[in-house]
């Protein structure tokens, strides 16, 4: 049984159709990595996926509760975000406050924790992605690569169903990625649901269990990674993966 399922998703902005019917399943335990090329709509997607665009049509049943995406109300949203979490290209950390408090505000704030519980939740998710002796460190005194980890540290605080991350590498510096990949796959093998958009190659290669590509706001193919990368079926896909193995090579 899905966890989600997405039904004729479709989102423009200023007249120009970004997002055009759009289909997407999500079975649970499933990390599903989101290809294409820049302008294609996978931001866009992960973004009305989690209520942080509000989208001109379409259905999503999460949890076996069912949203109307273009009547979707602030309760309803809100009520879908208890089980849901985003990881943001450029981390989305409070620069005034340390990376335990960046952890924890959601739990004491939106879920009324109490401070003792939210901080042994909160250093217990630190340590999850390697970052226990940082707790008491303010963002600017840490590496990109260290910020994503507390992000991916925040996300998981909530203990959500789902974790979305778009472009999560994107930002950093490339001997930080590494990093941030290996607390993904770590997640990935203790089995959480994930949908990550992402321009790392060799994440959906190794470590995906479905590839959906997209090209010009529509998911042009997608399949169980193995078999989308030995036997890509559409011509674009293939040509896609062309151009990406010819700049690995150079």
């Amino acid at each position: 049984m899905s966890l989600l399922e997405l039904k004729n998703l479709h989102k423009s902005f200023d007249n120009t159709e970004i997002l055009s019917g759009i289909d997407l399943s999500v079975n649970k335990g499933d990390v599903i990595a989101v290809l294409g090329p820049s302008g294609s709509g996978k931001t866009t997607l992960l973004r009305c996926l989690n209520f942080l665009e509000q989208s001109d049509e379409g259905t999503l049943e999460f949890e076996g509760k069912l949203y109307d995406l273009k009547k979707v109300k602030r309760k309803q949203i809100s009520e879908y975000r208890k089980d849901t979490a985003f990881v943001f290209q450029n981390y989305n950390l409070f620069a005034n406050k340390k990376a335990l408090d960046n952890v924890t505000l959601g739990l004491s704030v939106a879920r009324k924790i109490s401070k003792k519980e939210a901080e042994k939740i909160g250093m217990e998710m630190l340590s999850k992605v390697g970052m226990a002796e940082y707790a008491e460190y303010y963002p600017i005194k840490l590496s990109g690569g260290q910020q994503q980890r507390v992000a991916i540290a925040r996300a998981l605080a909530t203990n959500p169903s789902v974790i979305y991350f778009d472009e999560p590498t994107s930002a950093l510096d490339p001997e930080l990625i590494g990093e941030v990949l290996s607390v993904m796959k770590k997640l990935a093998e203790e089995g959480m649901t994930m949908v990550v958009v992402t321009h790392e190659i060799n994440f959906a290669q190794n470590v995906s269990t479905k590839v959906v590509f997209m090209d010009e706001g529509k998911i042009i193919e997608q399949g169980k990674s193995e078999e989308f990368f030995a036997n890509p079926k559409n011509e674009r896909t293939r040509e896609f993966l062309n151009r990406i193995n010819k700049q690995h090579e150079v």
